[in-house]
C-alpha cells in the first residue's frame, strides 16, 4: 500500500482501548490521558464497515522521525505534540488515519496552511479541508487530520471517515480570529499562513500571520507579527529598521503612521512597515494600493 502522511483524530475502539500504545512512547498520567482523549475520537462502529488492521500507534516529538523520516522536521517546527496513527481496511480500500495534535489552533492552522496549495480541491470539513486522489486532509481545532486511501472507491471511504471523525473533535472553529480582522479586498484565496518562527528569515518577526494580496500584476505579502505588548512591537520595528539600514536603506514614512518606515535592500526587496498596539505590520513588495492596505490593516486590528 502506498503510505501517505495522513492525519486524523482517532477514538477508542474497544480493541485499542485495551492499551496497544507504542512501546517507546513516554508514559505518565498526563500522556496516557492525552492518548485516551485522541482514541476516544474514533467512531464506533467504524464507518464504511471498516476493520482495524492493528492497534493504534502513538509517536511523540522525539520519535516522530521513525514514522515520517525527513518529513518530521516541519511538524516539529510547528510544535507537534503527538501523532496517532492507525490503519484500517474497508472492503477493497486500505485506509490510513493520522491525527496530529498540534497543541493549539494557531499552530494546527500553521501546519495545515504550510502543506496546502491554492490549487487544491477544497471541501467543507472542519475549519477547512481539501482532497486529492487518495487523500483527504482537514483542519479542526488543535488537530491536523490526514486521511489516505488506496483501492477502488477510496474517495468515498475517506469521505465517510472524515464525516464520522469531525463531529467527535467538537465544534468547527474558523481560522484564527486575527485573520478575520485583516482586509478582504484583493486577498488571494487560500493564501493565509501562520509562521511561528523566522518570517522572512528574521527571528524578531515571529510569530506572524501572513496573507498574499494581488496588487495589479504583482503579489504583495502582508505580515502581522504578534508581539508581547506595544513596547515589544516597537522594538521589533526598530530591529527591522536597523536591518534595512545595514543592508540597504530605510527612511521614516510618517504619512503611514507614527514610526512607520519605507525600506529596501537588494535581496529582500521593498517593504512598508509600522506598528499598531502589540502588532508589527509589514507589507513586502508593495504594489498599487500598498499604502492603503497598510493603513486599512492598522485600522482593523484591535
Amino acid at each position: 500500500m502506498v503510505i501517505r502522511y495522513l492525519v486524523v483524530i482517532l477514538a477508542a475502539v474497544s480493541v485499542v482501548a485495551c492499551g496497544a500504545f507504542a512501546a517507546d512512547s513516554p508514559s505518565g498520567p498526563s500522556a496516557a490521558a492525552d492518548r485516551q482523549r485522541m482514541l476516544n475520537l474514533i467512531p464506533t462502529p467504524l464507518p464504511a464497515q471498516a476493520v482495524a488492521q492493528g492497534p493504534a500507534t502513538f509517536y511523540e516529538p522525539d520519535d516522530l522521525y521513525k514514522y515520517m523520516d525527513g518529513g518530521a522536521d516541519v511538524f516539529l517546527l510547528y510544535g507537534v505534540q503527538r501523532l496517532l496513527h492507525q490503519e484500517f481496511r474497508a472492503k477493497e480500500v486500505d485506509v490510513t488515519v493520522d491525527v496530529f495534535d498540534m497543541g493549539a489552533p494557531d499552530t494546527a492552522f500553521g501546519m495545515y496552511s504550510a502543506e496546502r496549495s491554492p490549487s487544491y480541491r477544497f471541501i467543507t470539513m472542519g475549519a477547512e479541508g481539501y482532497r486529492d486522489e487518495g487523500i483527504l486532509n482537514f483542519l479542526q481545532g488543535r488537530y491536523y487530520v490526514k486521511l489516505g486511501g488506496f483501492g477502488s472507491g477510496a474517495d468515498a471511504v475517506l469521505d465517510a471517515f472524515a464525516r464520522a471523525l469531525s463531529p467527535r473533535i467538537g465544534p468547527n472553529p474558523a481560522f484564527p480570529p486575527l485573520l478575520g480582522q485583516l482586509p478582504a479586498e484583493h486577498r488571494k484565496p487560500h493564501s493565509e499562513q501562520y509562521m511561528p518562527k523566522d518570517p522572512m528569515g528574521h527571528a524578531f518577526l515571529g510569530p506572524a500571520y501572513v496573507i498574499a494580496y494581488a496588487a495589479g500584476d504583482k503579489e504583495s505579502k502582508l505580515y502581522v507579527t504578534v508581539a508581547r505588548d506595544p513596547a515589544d512591537a516597537q522594538q521589533r520595528l526598530k530591529e527591522l529598521d536597523q536591518n534595512f539600514r545595514s543592508t540597504g536603506e530605510s527612511k521614516p514614512a510618517p504619512e503611514l503612521g507614527e514610526g512607520a518606515i519605507r525600506a529596501s535592500n537588494s535581496f529582500e526587496g521593498s517593504i512598508l512597515a509600522r506598528t499598531k498596539g502589540r502588532y508589527l505590520i509589514l507589507l513586502s513588495n508593495p504594489g498599487a494600493g500598498g499604502e492603503e492596505l497598510l493603513k486599512a490593516t492598522a485600522e482593523r486590528l484591535r
